[in-house]
């Protein structure tokens, strides 16, 4: 059972301890305020977990018309790729589409340097738009339906 419960000030060790092992983030100063993951900052902020633990921590923020997307994900040593991927498809990515689009957003986006991130992302909808961005219209999304 996959679950979005909020970020409290008792996940920031785990959080914390993820960044710095995270070859992506742990030399970004953006990742330096990690208590702006807690519940409370942005749009919305969340933990996503199954009933192993936590698979990872969202954030998401007002961007113009669009959503942006931050994640910091689980170590691979202690959250398969699989559980990951479950996790995301199964609620994270849906529940993300439907707060965007409730508060009016016409689309989520991402920015990522990580070639199986990428890669993933596109598989869910994501196109490039430059600068390491990807991004998810809605009205895009919606005419692939019909």
């Amino acid at each position: 059972m996959i679950n979005a419960v909020p970020t409290l000030r008792n996940d920031l060790n785990q959080l914390q301890d993820w960044i710095r092992q995270d070859p992506f983030h742990c030399d970004d100063e953006t990742w330096e305020n990690s208590e702006g993951m807690l519940t409370g900052n942005g749009l919305l902020a969340f933990k996503l977990v199954d009933e192993k633990g936590a698979l990872c921590f969202v954030r998401l923020d007002a961007e113009g018309e669009l959503v942006r997307i931050t994640i910091q994900f689980a170590l691979e040593n202690e959250v398969s790729k699989r559980r990951l991927v479950v996790g995301l498809v199964k609620l994270g990515i849906p529940m993300m589409v439907k707060a965007a689009k409730n508060k009016g957003f016409k689309g989520l986006v991402f920015r990522s340097v990580s070639e199986s991130l990428i890669k993933f992302g596109i598989k869910q909808g994501f196109k490039a738009i430059g600068n390491d961005d990807y991004a998810m219209a809605f009205e895009e999304q919606n005419n692939v339906q019909h």
